[in-house]
């Protein structure tokens, strides 16, 4: 259905001379914000996204007034969306006539307006390639050997070692060690308790051969 040239009939305050945010425009036509991104979607005015604030410059408030002038008398967003190129043609202001302040700024990338409920369907999408990615590249093996080779390297060195060290590196929770008594024979090595919290690494030959 053809709609008829939209002249305005003075309901709506005169279009600002400078951008706005969509928070203005609901209050221009006094809908929700739910109802007001359908009337963009149903007209294809996007807006220009800059930082986290989508601005709409006067052509586009022309055509969103436009639009609330046609529901008003009673026609569909269908009929919007079938004529919504047409409300731009009679834009009372050109390009030329917007002030320099207000012009997009070319370098600024401009965004789609995105609905709330879209907005979980893409962000439910973006966790799933995160997962994706995650499944792709898979954390590196444990190494089966660096317990042994850290309690070589004590008893070799003759570390003292803490309670907390001691448990990271055998991998164990600290209940346990605190329940272990003042000799306790782990991976081939035995473990003293040389003070509180603190421990000595012996490897259990040559405790055998001190034995001998």
């Amino acid at each position: 259905m053809s709609l008829p040239p939209y002249e305005p009939d003075g309901s709506l305050p005169p279009l600002p001379a400078e951008e706005v945010t969509a928070k203005v425009l609901v209050d221009r036509y006094e809908v929700s914000k739910q109802t007001l991104y359908t009337r963009l979607a149903a007209i294809g005015v996007t807006g220009t996204k800059r930082g986290k604030q989508v601005f709409f410059d006067q052509s586009e408030v022309y055509q969103l007034d436009a639009a609330h002038y046609f529901l008003g008398k009673g026609y569909g967003l269908k009929d919007l969306k079938e004529n919504a190129v047409a409300f731009d043609v009679d834009s009372p202001t050109t390009d030329d006539s917007i002030p320099t302040s207000s012009k997009p700024d070319p370098t600024n990338v401009t965004e789609l307006v995105i609905a709330p409920q879209q907005e979980r369907v893409v962000m439910a999408l973006t966790a799933s390639i995160r997962e994706a990615l995650k499944s792709t590249n898979p954390p590196p093996q444990k190494d089966p050997l660096l317990a042994y080779r850290q309690l070589q390297e004590a008893s070799d060195q003759k570390y003292q070692l803490t309670s907390q060290s001691l448990r990271e590196i055998i991998g164990v929770a600290q209940s346990t060690v605190n329940s272990w008594s003042g000799t306790v024979s782990r991976n081939g090595f035995t473990l003293k308790r040389v003070g509180a919290g603190k421990w000595r690494v012996f490897r259990e030959e040559d405790q055998m051969d001190q034995a001998a």
